[in-house]
């Protein structure tokens, strides 16, 4: 499992179309092709997407306040 920090905080991520847009923009920032968003679900301090991407499976953490993110590859 590999984590990359990819994105710089910016604003606070309320919804799940946020998170989803959110995590799509993050993973396309990082160099990910043919991205498949998944259902966001959120914690207490994060909204974690799934997502499947040509590279394979990860997961985008969003802090919901600030909007920083961090991608977890799942297949490694």
């Amino acid at each position: 499992m590999t984590t990359t920090k990819s994105r710089v905080p910016t604003q606070g991520v309320p919804s799940v179309d946020a998170a989803t847009r959110h995590a799509a923009d993050a993973l396309e920032s990082a160099g990910y092709e043919a991205i498949d968003v998944s259902l966001p679900h959120r914690t207490r301090s994060t909204w974690i997407v799934p997502a499947t991407t040509a590279a394979g499976r990860v997961r985008v953490h969003i802090d919901p306040r600030s909007g920083a993110t961090r991608i977890v590859d799942l297949d490694e």
